[in-house]
């Protein structure tokens, strides 16, 4: 994809759309390691889906990354420490 094409047919520029979808999988993954350890787990195996399939069909794994993002509680001010 050369730099400025659409991602999809009304997309946003390619580079904005990775930019944005690249934070987003950031925010997930630490809402995801702030979760108590029975929750965490598979969530961060779901979220490691999310992150496969964005290979394949990045508008689909953004769509699929937005339903996770409203399941996962807000990131806590610190992050935990291990």
């Amino acid at each position: 994809m050369a730099p400025g094409d659409a991602v999809g047919r009304e997309g946003p520029p390619a580079e904005d759309f990775y930019s944005d979808l690249a934070e987003r999988l950031r925010d997930a993954h630490r809402r995801a390691n702030a979760l108590p350890e029975g929750v965490r787990i598979p969530a961060i195996r779901r979220l490691l889906t999310v992150t496969e399939a964005v290979k394949r069909d990045p508008v689909r794994a953004s769509e699929r990354l937005d339903r996770m993002l409203e399941e996962l509680p807000p990131a806590p001010e610190s992050p935990p420490t291990r």
